[in-house]
């Protein structure tokens, strides 16, 4: 049977119909590999933050010594912020990306929290006095 000059596939209508769920899918699809990049890129950037931060450590502390966060904080912005992306130095040397009390006056916070990630490379001790709070971190390998 003809109608308006088609033999009455329906103008296109299957391709449509399957297009749709193809596009869904692949944009799922799309949209997890990009998920998976994006994580794995941030792996890698953390992995050279540590990386720089295991080096200064290294380089200016001795067996058993521990390094204040303000004066670690220092040393990588003098060593790291013109070499690194100005979203890491943002996101690892300044406190813009950790809205909070905890991190007001602690421009080092979002490191902090990066180098607790890693128990493992990185001892970080606490001391109070009142309401000021000091952070000191050292590399395992330098304390056992």
């Amino acid at each position: 049977m003809r109608r308006d000059g088609y033999d009455g596939y329906g103008y296109a209508g299957g391709k449509s119909s399957l297009s749709a769920p193809m596009d869904k899918k692949s944009e799922g699809r799309s949209r997890v590999d990009r998920d998976a990049d994006n994580l794995q890129l941030q792996q890698l950037e953390e992995k050279d933050v540590v990386s720089s931060v295991a080096t200064v450590l290294s380089d200016l502390c001795g067996p058993g010594e521990w390094m204040p966060m303000e004066k670690l904080h220092t040393e990588l912005l003098e060593q790291y912020s013109s070499v690194w992306h100005h979203n890491r130095v943002r996101r690892y040397l300044t406190s813009e990306d950790w809205p909070g009390p905890e991190s007001k006056g602690k421009p080092w916070y979002g490191l902090l929290m990066l180098l607790r990630k890693y128990p493992e490379h990185f001892v970080i001790n606490t001391r109070s006095k009142g309401r000021v709070t000091h952070e000191f971190v050292s590399l395992v390998s330098l304390l056992s």
